[in-house]
């Protein structure tokens, strides 16, 4: 039996990549993580953040443990919204995590960081997407806070809560910035924004569609940004929908 959690970091922030990260491990492993301290990595500090990172990089090496991680740049992020919305592109990236990971010719539970309001719709939709579902022997919970609950999905929060960071600060390092924290209630952020937008025409590291970019734009400007323009992404392909 495994154990896969998959959860999510950078949902709300103007600056930077979302990141979703999925972790794999068998049931029998679950207590090893729970000794070693892994939760939510909200509830930790971040050199303990960094330390349980560093461990369970190490771990999953020895012995066998499944690790998926995706960033999903600002312009990637701009142009899912385009098309439809962020939580279609956040179910998009879980379905895309969860089907590479899928140990074979196993079995076992896969827990979701909802990121829908409705957490049994969000579910059902990533379910909808992964190969060849249902899968015999293996079931999917999809509930809010699942990162507080399940060890594996606390082990999925470290994973890409750390990664963002690193993203963040390597951003902050090109531009030579103070970026903050990349939320739009940061005031160090709301000021590197405007920073970021010259001659009307936002930064690639900011996300054009945030209203916190929008409202900058028309008080520095009188305008909306522009439309994003398309990229070429290594991303997982958007869920064809119909609309009535």
């Amino acid at each position: 039996m495994w154990n896969i959690g998959v959860d999510e970091a950078g949902r709300g922030p103007v600056i930077g990549p979302l990141v979703v990260a999925a972790f794999a491990c068998p049931e029998n492993d679950l207590q090893i993580l729970i000794d070693a301290g892994i939760k939510d990595s909200k509830q930790l500090t971040s050199q303990k953040r960094a330390d349980l990172e560093a461990w369970l990089l190490t771990e999953s090496t020895k012995r066998g443990w499944l690790i998926n991680i995706h960033e999903s740049s600002p312009a990637a992020i701009d142009n899912a919204m385009q098309r439809s919305n962020l939580n279609q592109h956040e179910r998009d990236i879980f379905a895309h995590l969860v089907n590479q990971i899928l140990p074979a010719d196993s079995s076992g539970i896969i827990r979701l960081d909802a990121c829908d309001v409705n957490e049994l719709r969000f579910g059902k939709q990533v379910c909808e997407q992964l190969d060849e579902w249902p899968l015999e022997g293996w079931e999917v919970d999809s509930r809010h806070g699942a990162d507080e609950l399940f060890p594996e999905v606390g082990a999925a929060s470290i994973l890409a809560k750390e990664c963002r960071d690193r993203a963040i600060a390597e951003l902050s390092l090109s531009k030579n910035i103070a970026l903050g924290s990349g939320y739009p209630s940061d005031p160090v952020t709301r000021e590197a924004v405007r920073k970021l937008i010259v001659d009307g025409v936002p930064d690639d590291v900011l996300r054009w569609r945030w209203k916190t970019t929008a409202d900058i734009s028309r008080e520095m400007f009188g305008h909306l940004p522009p439309t994003r323009p398309s990229i070429d992404s290594d991303g997982p392909e958007p869920a064809q929908r119909t609309l009535f």
